[in-house]
């Protein structure tokens, strides 16, 4: 499965979303009960600040260092860290000194 073309927003994270929604996977396993991106936040760089009630999201950092700003405290992250964030909190990750790039996973309550 592949992931669909990336996107650029203005804080310059690039993400692509996976296309779970395209005819074939709905064909192939039904429909999923959750969305996924892959985004990459460049070194140096932060995530726009995010919040979306009723949604859960998980990420795990694929590669790079820094920080996740959440429920206002600020946490170290590398690769392989799983990060569970409540939708109601207002979220941001900080890449370090190298692009850290983050699978994430979401869905609704």
């Amino acid at each position: 499965m592949s992931f669909l073309p990336p996107e650029t927003d203005e804080a310059g994270t690039r993400s692509r979303d996976a296309g779970f929604a395209a005819p074939e996977v709905v064909a192939a396993v039904g429909t999923v009960p959750f969305q996924a991106a892959v985004f990459t936040v460049p070194a140096g760089a932060r995530t726009l600040p995010d919040r979306h009630p009723g949604v859960q999201e998980l990420w795990l950092v694929q590669q790079g260092h820094g920080h996740v700003h959440c429920a206002g405290l600020a946490r170290p992250a590398g690769p392989g860290t799983l990060i569970a964030l409540a939708g109601d909190e207002t979220h941001q990750l900080v890449a370090g000194a190298e692009d850290m790039t983050v699978l994430s996973l979401w869905w609704r309550t």
